[in-house]
């Protein structure tokens, strides 16, 4: 079985297991993340620089509603007559779709992989934080104990916000990402246990395997 002796990724290791997830998310795998997840990306150059490289991809978003303060709940679908009390997701349920523009972006300061995304709605307007926690983006589970401000969603117990705004790396546009401190700690432990035979062999390319286990730990707190 093939060993991993790195819970972070060099810049070329982080192309070349982005460009291996690209070529072969179209054939069936043994995978045992949900296809979708690895499914719609593409790799983007910077217009000019070299070396920055990023996945992207688009994606639909639905809404939720809150029954009560502490319980959020996805909405499938309104239907005639029903209400929305909270007049940001009431605005967003009733565009019809959110659309997520998500990028995997290279970290040289933490060497991992960090998650970059905006949300619109339909009529291309961007959403403040508190109408995107009223998304299906974010896992409901993340959200207890968290404290919003207009620019950051921070744990209260953490050094570093779980989702700042910032700049997109590459294009330069605002957007929102998932803050890469934990990264490394997190591959850290699914590499040990990996290597201890805890989990299955994934794919040959261990590069590929790497980035696939990158977004198990994404998974845990995005909705993918």
């Amino acid at each position: 079985m093939a060993s991993y002796s790195t819970s972070t990724l060099t810049r070329p290791q982080f192309e070349h297991a982005c460009k291996a997830l690209i070529g072969s998310h179209g054939h069936s795998t043994s995978s045992p993340l949900n296809a979708t997840i690895l499914k719609g990306w593409s790799w983007a150059e910077h217009p000019t620089v070299t070396g920055l490289g990023y996945m992207s991809r688009t994606a639909l978003l639905q809404c939720r509603t809150r029954k009560r303060d502490s319980d959020l709940v996805e909405e499938d679908g309104l239907e005639s007559g029903d209400t929305i009390d909270d007049p940001a997701v009431a605005r967003d349920a009733s565009s019809g779709f959110l659309t997520c523009g998500q990028s995997i972006v290279f970290s040289p300061t933490f060497q991992v992989p960090v998650f970059y995304f905006t949300v619109h709605d339909s009529y291309g307007a961007p959403l403040a934080l508190e109408e995107i926690m009223n998304t299906s983006l974010l896992r409901s589970h993340v959200l207890s104990g968290t404290q919003v401000t207009s620019f950051a969603l921070v744990q209260l117990d953490a050094l570093f916000p779980l989702l700042s705004q910032g700049d997109h790396p590459t294009l330069g546009t605002p957007s929102w990402f998932i803050h890469p401190c934990g990264t490394a700690c997190a591959m850290g432990e699914l590499i040990g246990e990996k290597n201890a035979g805890g989990m299955p062999e994934v794919v040959n390319d261990k590069l590929l395997d790497w980035l696939e286990m990158w977004f198990m730990v994404l998974g845990n707190i995005v909705e993918l």
